[in-house]
């Protein structure tokens, strides 16, 4: 299993963890991507149970695949002692399949792409570091404050691997201040992601168009997002808003009811006629494209690590109103190319949106230097600095 003596890349992607496809699995794949593009070889690992949206994304980078076990949810709060039986068994069984796999693949390097992977395979990964082969931790998520995930983040994931690659400043920053050393930890942004669907032609923008692309949960704020809505719509303002996320679909307990009350609030007579739900879209291109505004209200409590679709509405030509939430704010010029809103309130949503809907001239000028800002996004610089990473530590 040893790495020593590989010249061509091959790396083994942890993937079981991954059931929806969202900007984490969506980045972890443009990852992939881009270093199946340059002649490393890939092989995924997908849980067995839920990976059926994840399927067509393994097949985008020619990958080989097998399946994990994945089964029993991580609970640091519980303490039934079936509960830590039954995971540390499974463990144990996703830890032996993973070596399996490394065995069979023979790689020079690990992806893991998020904690509960990291700690649902730390076994095999112990052993894999121990015969060469490079375990690489690809952030999407920041890692959350306090002093559990600290001494969870030093003495648990920190020595299981070789380098921690974060997508932004912000998510840098909260796993520095866990102590891992800044010798072991790079930054690399996020590039607009790759999809299945673009547009034939560009579309024509509507700019009383506003566009929300995302997760349909409370974190990510299209409640205060329809309420801003509504506040324009009183003011006068001819606005119209699209929804592009799945709705309908299974909700966790503690937020079960949120997307029937999206609903209803939708319906409400201020709201009538001026919200679409388009569901799941893969031509995201076009409909941003269409858009005079994007919006991304995410709650600053939902710490926002990147916010992919800000670099997809930048390529569209599209300005974005962001809340302040995590690493939005490093993204967004407030005034330039965007806005960054003051407070997560519907008040402070209708006036970043009024300020673009009420002159279309600022918008197409915002969007344009949007569009000019995407350098340090492009999937040039994305695919150089990844690709170097894993040649340089091959």
């Amino acid at each position: 299993m040893s790495a020593l003596g590989l010249r061509r890349p091959r790396v083994l992607a942890c993937c079981g963890g991954m059931v929806i496809v969202s900007g984490l699995e969506r980045m972890t794949f443009e990852t992939l991507r881009v270093l199946s593009q340059r002649g490393a070889g890939i092989h995924c690992v997908l849980n067995s149970w839920g990976h059926a949206r994840i399927l067509p994304l393994v097949e985008a980078v020619a990958a080989s695949l097998s399946e994990g076990r994945y089964r029993v949810p991580f609970d640091r709060h519980t303490r039934n002692p079936l509960h830590w039986a039954r995971l540390a068994w499974d463990i144990a069984v996703t830890s032996l399949a993973l070596l399996r796999d490394a065995w069979r693949f023979r790689p020079s390097h690990v992806l893991v792409p998020e904690l509960a992977v990291v700690l649902r395979n730390a076994p095999a990964l112990a052993l894999l570091r121990a015969t060469g082969v490079r375990v690489i931790f690809r952030l999407d998520n920041a890692p959350v404050p306090g002093p559990f995930y600290g001494r969870l983040w030093r003495r648990a994931v920190n020595p299981l691997v070789d380098r921690f690659v974060a997508n932004s400043r912000f998510t840098l920053e909260a796993l520095l201040a866990h102590g891992i050393a800044p010798a072991k930890a790079s930054l690399i942004y996020n590039c607009p992601p790759g999809r299945t669907q673009q547009p034939a032609a560009p579309a024509v923008r509507d700019d009383g168009r506003v566009i929300y692309i995302g997760q349909v949960i409370p974190g990510k704020g299209l409640d205060l997002l329809l309420e801003a809505i509504g506040l324009l719509s009183a003011r006068g303002h001819d606005v119209r808003l699209d929804v592009v996320g799945e709705i309908g679909g299974w909700e966790p307990p503690a937020w079960r009811g949120y997307q029937e009350r999206v609903l209803a609030r939708a319906r409400r007579p201020d709201l009538d006629g001026h919200v679409r739900f388009l569901g799941e879209r893969e031509d995201v291109s076009a409909l941003l494209s269409g858009a005079g505004v994007h919006c991304c209200p995410s709650r600053p409590a939902l710490r926002e690590s990147f916010g992919v679709v800000i670099v997809e509405a930048k390529e569209a030509g599209v300005p974005s109103v962001v809340c302040a939430s995590g690493a939005l704010p490093e993204l967004v010029s407030h005034g330039v190319d965007g806005w960054v809103c003051g407070a997560d309130t519907p008040e402070a949503l209708a006036e970043g949106l009024g300020y673009f809907l009420e002159d279309p001239g600022r918008a197409r000028k915002a969007g344009a230097a949007a569009r000019a800002s995407l350098e340090r996004f492009s999937r040039e610089r994305f695919a150089f600095a990844w690709w170097n990473l894993i040649r340089e530590s091959t």
